[in-house]
């Protein structure tokens, strides 16, 4: 998967510059089962790969395993009250903010759902949440790649019971996804807690 406006400034703290796989304008991200995440970046000409010293790089979630010290992404259509854990956590998306046990931080990502799935296998985000809604679908090109790429970078990807995603489950186009809840899309030790917190505080 690939995003052409991906830049440094994606997400804005210039102390974890060191976790960027790709520094630069845009970035392509490969995956292939048993074979890892890599990345790389673009040139400023779209479409063109940088010279010598640009090398493939490979890509890990991150280790938090604490809930209120992990980095959270979600669409930007939606805002932090839509997910069950807006009523045990506040949140900022100002990263000098001084953060508890009460408070969580959102990153922000450009462009759409890949970008999110881009930043948590990069481990610049530590969890990606998606509400599914009524009139809204999940298509399954929306999410297909990004599930790969962050497996392979060692995460885990659910509905918010914590069943995988079933890509064949629009049996007619094989296009919708139907997930229980939402989306959830986490560097694998937040997994299983996250469910359990989802469980307790989604209705």
């Amino acid at each position: 998967m690939g995003c052409p406006n991906w830049t440094n400034g994606t997400t804005a703290n210039k102390k974890e510059e060191n976790l960027d796989p790709c520094p630069g304008n845009g970035i392509l991200m490969v995956s292939h089962v048993c074979c890892g995440t890599w990345s790389r970046h673009l040139s400023p000409e779209i479409g063109q790969f940088t010279t010598a010293q640009d090398v493939w790089k490979r890509c890990f979630v991150d280790a938090c395993s604490v809930v209120h010290m992990a980095r959270f992404c979600i669409p930007d259509s939606q805002t932090w009250n839509m997910i069950p854990l807006s009523v045990l956590f506040d949140s900022t998306t100002d990263e000098s903010d001084t953060r508890d046990e009460n408070k969580i931080l959102l990153r922000y990502a450009c462009c759409g759902s890949l970008c999110k799935y881009i930043m948590v296998a990069s481990g610049r985000a530590s969890v990606f949440f998606s509400r599914a809604r009524v009139n809204t679908q999940i298509k399954a090109w929306d999410h297909a790649v990004g599930m790969i790429c962050v497996q392979e970078a060692g995460g885990q990807i659910s509905d918010w019971s914590g069943e995988p995603l079933d890509l064949a489950a629009d049996l007619t186009g094989r296009r919708i996804l139907y997930p229980s809840g939402g989306v959830l899309v986490t560097n694998g030790a937040l997994h299983d807690k996250l469910v359990e917190l989802i469980s307790a505080n989604y209705k």
